[in-house]
This record gives C-alpha cells, sequence and structure tokens, in this order.
C-alpha cells in the first residue's frame, strides 16, 4: 500500500541538478521517485562531450532515449545501434548497454525509465537492487 501524497507542479533547472556518472558517461536527473514522490517516473538530461566512453549498466525496466543532438553508439547483444537527432530509442530491461559518443560534437539527449519503481521492483522481486547496476562485460 503506497501512501498517497498531493502532487504539485514542479519546474527543476539543469544546473541544479545532481550528476549521476557511469564511466565517462554522465546523466543528470530532472525528476524521480526518491526527488519527487512519484512512484513510476524517472527522467534524466545528458550532455556528454565526444569521445566519452559508458560502463555497462541494466535498468530495472524499460529505458527510453531521445538523443537531441550528436551521435551516440549503444551495443546491445554485440548489436551497435546509433542513436542520432531526432531518433527515439527503447532499451529493454536487463539489457546491458554501454554507450559511446562518436560525433564530433557532445551528443545531447533526453532519457525516461524508473529504477525505483515500487510496482515494478515487486513484480519483478528486485525490491532490495538498487538499480541501475553496473555489469562486467
Amino acid at each position: 500500500m503506497y501512501m498517497e501524497f498531493k502532487r504539485v507542479p514542479e519546474i527543476k533547472k539543469l544546473e541544479k541538478l545532481k550528476t549521476e556518472y557511469f564511466g565517462q558517461i554522465f546523466r543528470q536527473v530532472f525528476f524521480s521517485p526518491k526527488t519527487t514522490c512519484n512512484n513510476f517516473l524517472k527522467m534524466a538530461f545528458l550532455d556528454v562531450p565526444r569521445g566519452s566512453v559508458g560502463t555497462p549498466h541494466v535498468h530495472l525496466g524499460d529505458e527510453i532515449v531521445y538523443t537531441i543532438k550528436g551521435k551516440a553508439v549503444l551495443t546491445i547483444d554485440e548489436q551497435e545501434y546509433v542513436l542520432e537527432p531526432g531518433t527515439c530509442f527503447l532499451i529493454p530491461p536487463d539489457a546491458p548497454h554501454p554507450a559511446k559518443v562518436i560525433s564530433d560534437e557532445n551528443w545531447v539527449a533526453i532519457a525516461a525509465y524508473c529504477d525505483e519503481c515500487p510496482v515494478l521492483k515487486k513484480e519483478r522481486g528486485k525490491e532490495n537492487v538498487d538499480y541501475p547496476v553496473t555489469v562486467q562485460e
């Protein structure tokens, strides 16, 4: 049973957000269950320098990445997927996905996922797992 909170509109400034790192890849989380008391949403902004390489990691549920600027390649099951401006990419749960920026400019993207979703954690039996989880290749 979840305690209901009165939800109010909220606005956040990018420059005030905490940064999370995965190797050389990093993101800043706008909203998440831990920061806004919502149960299902997490949204992050990525502005990653050229040549940066991330560590393989997995998420509890699906992740959606929309590329605004630059290019990155994500590798899943030895298949490379190029993310370029205007593309939206769906990453399945528990799919290790290292990223590498391949353009001469920063890769700028928005990612939506929910590593803290209590319903999904319970359904998948992952209540004690702290996602995202870094994995070995």
